[in-house]
């Protein structure tokens, strides 16, 4: 019997199901939607249950694990509500998992425009990949099956992504936790869809926030162990930050000291640079 599949979207101010036609939704559909107020709605589309849950709730987190915990289907396929899917996705994807039964998440590709020009398109070889090959990836390009999130008890940070106290890096956490717990994660070569990029809930560019953020993130993921990672974070944006390496360094380095008292940036700066 083939398996279910269910796409979760997290997504801000919906006051209707639009978002189906908007995205080329052709599958079983839950938002989980920010809002000013809660409400539920769930209706039988073209065949299809969609559901939106929209809560007074705020975090990127907290609103994925939401749409998580409304979810039925075997195959779980993350989004971010600028992606537009190819026709064929649910068959796609779930030939993906029937094809390769060891497989607990899989990382497909994707098409990035920004004002309306394709930037970037990450297109993958179909294979296994150890943990430091999956930084490229975000939420948007994984699906999952449902029955490894239950059975290793998984879900998304309440600390990292937008709305949250450090501004990006929830799906990063989560691909590692999934490697932690002994998840096996392929990538595959389809292509889900095209991202629109022009605009960014929380990108604010390579500032001062984005690595002591990003310090944070490390030492979340890697503990002792976030040094290597540090370097790569500051070395990777050397031509796309007006920041000298040392200052991107120093910036990493307080995240990562600061995160064990979950000190925010805006705390760090206003509160504990001053009292130096």
């Amino acid at each position: 019997m083939s398996l279910s599949f269910e796409i979760l979207c997290v997504t801000m101010h919906q006051k209707d199901l639009s978002l189906l036609k908007t995205m080329n939704v052709h599958s079983n559909f839950i938002l989980a939607n920010q809002s000013d107020e809660n409400t539920y709605i769930e209706k039988s589309i073209d065949g299809f249950s969609v559901k939106m849950i929209s809560t007074t709730t705020r975090g990127v987190g907290l609103n994925r694990n939401i749409a998580l915990s409304r979810a039925t289907k075997d195959v779980l396929l993350f989004a971010d509500d600028d992606t537009v899917f190819e026709n064929d996705l649910e068959e796609k994807v779930v030939g993906a998992f029937e094809k390769n039964p060891m497989a607990d998440v899989i990382l497909f590709g994707m098409r990035y425009v920004k004002d309306g020009v394709e930037v970037k398109r990450v297109v993958n070889q179909n294979k296994e990949i150890p943990f430091y090959k999956s930084f490229k990836y975000g939420a948007v390009n994984m699906a999952v099956r449902r029955s490894a999130l239950l059975r290793k008890n998984l879900s998304f940070s309440q600390l990292f992504g937008g709305g949250c106290i450090y501004s990006h890096g929830e799906d990063s956490n989560f691909i590692i936790d999934c490697f932690n717990r002994k998840l096996r994660v392929f990538t595959n070569s389809y292509v889900v869809g095209c991202t629109d990029s022009t605009q960014s809930s929380w990108f604010r560019g390579f500032s001062e926030k984005y690595f002591y953020d990003a310090g944070a993130l490390a030492r979340s993921m890697f503990g002792l162990f976030s040094y290597p990672y540090m370097l790569y974070m500051a070395l990777r944006t050397k031509k796309r930050s007006n920041l000298s390496f040392v200052k991107k360094m120093k910036m990493l380095y307080a995240g990562y000291v600061c995160f064990d008292k979950l000190i925010s940036y805006e705390e760090y700066k206003n509160t504990l640079l001053k009292n130096k």
